[in-house]
């Protein structure tokens, strides 16, 4: 549950779509697994400019995947 809990948290006006889809899907669950990981591990090397970016960038393609996840099962 820690991935959907930190999805919300970036997408908290999605919460019902986001909770209902890590419910129902294996992929989207790993997708917010994957996200808290890396949102974790960021925070973590805040201090180290390189492996800081390495995790930005983790970070911001797990967003879009998100977005897109939910904008093509869950429209507004």
């Amino acid at each position: 549950m820690k991935g959907v809990a930190s999805v919300v948290g970036r997408f908290a006006a999605q919460e019902l779509a986001i909770r209902r889809a890590y419910a129902a899907d294996p992929e989207f669950r790993e997708i917010c697994d994957e996200f808290a990981d890396a949102a974790c591990a960021l925070a973590r090397w805040c201090g180290h400019e390189e492996k800081a970016a390495d995790y930005r960038q983790i970070v911001s393609e797990l967003e879009e995947e998100i977005t897109e996840y939910l904008a093509e099962r869950y429209p507004p």
